[in-house]
């Protein structure tokens, strides 16, 4: 039996819930916050330490770097480097090898270097390096075809597909040779040439950029 006027259970008092409600959203809050800082120092170290360890093995190559500020906006300082005796453009670095070898060998002396023969992604990157070469010699590319069946493939597994495709008028014209120089021929001026992986040619190597 229960009396009159007795409560028949503990009431909470009204402002229970709306204490309740913000304490959960504080610590929501607070765990966001937390989580946020901790990506931020996670993706800073992870940067600047693949930045070191791109910097140190540079220097296994290279014994000085030539920098340059980047930076789209005046307070944005983004320096872009590269090894002292290359070229600069866009994001990458070029070497222009002035010594003539097989293909195989000339990407060899590419990775030694940090690098790869160059993969052209654009008409402006190859108009920029043509400014670097000399007439009289062809240049190896980064690109082959292995199987000698018009399968073109790039060093960096690079579509080719979706590359410009800068070939001189009636190249390439046979399965023998195999991989892909640029050459400077009148009245065409500079473009590639498929020609025989173990003939002797200069060659471009490329590397992507340090940033700081």
């Amino acid at each position: 039996m229960v009396l009159q006027g007795q409560p028949q259970g503990r009431e909470r008092p009204v402002w229970w819930s709306p204490v309740k409600i913000w304490s959960v959203a504080v610590v929501s809050i607070a765990f966001l916050s937390a989580c946020f800082i901790v990506s931020c120092v996670a993706t800073y170290y992870i940067t600047y330490t693949n930045t070191d360890r791109r910097l140190s093995e540079l220097h296994t190559y290279h014994p000085s770097l030539t920098c340059f500020n980047e930076g789209t906006r005046v307070t944005e300082k983004v320096w872009g480097c590269c090894p002292s005796t290359w070229k600069s453009f866009g994001s990458s670095c070029y070497f222009i090898s002035k010594e003539g070898n097989f293909w195989s060998k000339s990407q060899q002396n590419c990775v030694r270097m940090g690098a790869h023969l160059v993969v052209l992604n654009t008409k402006a990157e190859q108009n920029f390096i043509v400014q670097q070469l000399n007439e009289s010699f062809s240049y190896f590319l980064g690109l082959s075809d292995p199987q000698g069946n018009g399968n073109w493939q790039w060093i960096d597994q690079t579509p080719y597909t979706e590359n410009v495709r800068l070939w001189h008028q009636g190249e390439p014209n046979f399965s023998a040779e195999e991989c892909a120089s640029i050459v400077f021929w009148n009245p065409g001026g500079w473009a590639w040439n498929d020609v025989f992986c173990d003939s002797k040619r200069n060659s471009i190597c490329e590397m992507k950029k340090v940033y700081l």
